[in-house]
């Protein structure tokens, strides 16, 4: 997991004295965290100059972090103060919380240099993974503060800051720095639990992001189902460790969904599959537990991967030609439902065994499809995530090139449950199928790429040159 630190260091007789700086700077200095602990490193960094006669904001989006500093943040009698302001992301382990909480956002650190005390405070908002529905669960949060100068860097709760229902931010207004972090009260050990009359079932549930990769692998085709929690920092932690995640394939989907703390998701497969079809966990039973979800937040999993389940899809020579198969998540909540369906539809041809598959199987090959499959996520998000104006024109232009049928995009838009972003991704993997199919002529794709470049989305047309370009086959 990605720690971000917000470092700040003053001189004046409220701070640090110029000794404690000196060795606060040496201890979290990037050289020395690195012979601290080698699996430390600076993610993402930025310095700012700022003058006290203006308000002035920093933002690092890699964590979710927002700073203000308001106009005569630093006053004198004179001319305006200079103050300069540096923000690191970094990734470290050796951080100890409060018994009784767990992390629910990144730990951030800023280093503010500057020649005067502070007058004002700084406001610092900081996103946060709990799903707060009532203010009444605002109670189970609270901003928490590292004074410690090496490592292990011990967390107290710091009283204050508000957390409103609704919102995936807690703001806190602070006059002094050092590491912050916003943690959720999980049971009644932890002092602060008695004071607020600590009560299981009104805590907060977790916004987490579920990911699904798929991956030829030796003789099998794997489904990969991984668990984060939904914070901004997992593009940072994927992107880092892109040669761990590699294991996992190439992401098809992702979904947003809740969990009950302390609680697990569990995965269904029903026993109904087509003639010839393999579709099994290879760990029994399924299941993530939200623990393993919230040790990988904390880096305390010797793992580089985030708890995840492997599936295996094996097809037979003589299988049905395409499988069609849900496999229900439960034990979560997503749209005031306790369950959702993944749907796995792959063709005999990418889940038969590799001894199995003749020399004629091979050259039907559809380059088309496997052009446009790497493009998928990029375009459901993009497609799913915007206004209904896009989806709406994109499926009239599939629907009149003939790409999809119009059964089909019925099905697709009279699903009161599906989101925007299901729409959208649910409307171009049945235009994979249509690609995936052995007889379609690569001229599919053209039509693809002819319709996106005439989109009014940048994305959308810059995707459409892409995939004409890495297609010369298919122009």
């Amino acid at each position: 997991m990605i720690f971000f630190f917000l470092l700040v260091q003053y001189d004046g007789s409220s701070f640090l004295l110029r000794d404690e700086l000196e060795t606060h700077i040496d201890t979290f200095g990037s050289d020395k965290i690195e012979e601290i602990a080698p699996k430390n490193i600076v993610l993402g960094e930025k310095n700012v100059t700022f003058t006290s006669d203006a308000n002035n904001t920093v933002d690092l989006q890699q964590c979710g972090l927002s700073l203000f500093f308001p106009q005569e943040l630093i006053t004198t009698p004179t001319a305006a103060v200079s103050y300069d302001v540096t923000v690191k992301g970094l990734w470290a382990e050796q951080f100890v919380f409060p018994e009784g909480t767990q992390l629910i956002s990144s730990v951030t650190s800023i280093a503010l240099n500057s020649p005067l005390p502070l007058d004002k405070p700084v406001t610092v908002q900081l996103m946060h993974c709990a799903s707060i529905t009532d203010q009444s669960q605002s109670k189970y949060l609270s901003f928490a503060v590292s004074h410690s100068v090496q490592p292990p860097f011990k967390f107290d709760l710091l009283p204050g800051g508000d957390f409103l229902a609704g919102f995936n931010y807690g703001t806190i207004q602070l006059n002094e720095f050092s590491l912050i972090a916003i943690v959720l009260v999980v049971s009644a050990t932890a002092a602060f639990a008695t004071a607020i009359g600590y009560r299981f079932w009104q805590v907060p549930l977790l916004r987490c992001q579920g990911l699904i990769y798929y991956k030829r692998e030796f003789e099998n085709m794997k489904m990969n189902f991984a668990v984060l929690n939904d914070l901004p920092h997992n593009d940072a932690i994927i992107k880092f460790k892109k040669e761990s995640y590699k294991k996992f394939g190439e992401e098809e989907w992702n979904f947003p969904f809740q969990m009950r703390t302390d609680s697990q998701l569990e995965l269904h497969f029903p026993e109904d599959k087509p003639v010839g079809w393999t579709v099994r966990p290879l760990r029994i039973p399924p299941t993530i537990h939200e623990r393993d979800v919230c040790a990988y937040t904390e880096s305390k999993t010797s793992s580089d991967l985030p708890p995840y389940i492997s599936v295996i899809l094996r097809a037979t020579a003589t299988a049905a030609e395409w499988l069609d198969y849900e496999i229900t998540v439960s034990g979560i909540n997503i749209d005031k439902k306790d369950s959702i369906a993944i749907v796995v539809h792959k063709s005999r041809n990418v889940c038969i065994p590799s001894l199995e598959v003749g020399p004629a199987v091979i050259e039907k090959s559809n380059k088309a499809s496997e052009v446009f499959r790497k493009k998928i996520p990029t375009l459901s998000s993009i497609i799913g995530s915007g206004t209904s104006t896009i989806f709406d024109r994109i499926s009239d232009e599939f629907l009149g090139a003939g790409l999809i049928s119009q059964s089909i995009l019925d099905d697709i838009t009279t699903v009161p449950s599906y989101s925007n972003y299901q729409r959208g991704s649910r409307l171009i993997r049945e235009l994979h199928k249509r690609l995936q199919t052995i007889d379609a002529p690569n001229d599919n794709l053209i039509v693809v790429c002819d319709i996106l470049t005439k989109q009014e989305d940048e994305q959308l047309v810059q995707i459409g040159k892409d995939m004409m370009k890495n297609a010369p086959h298919a122009v």
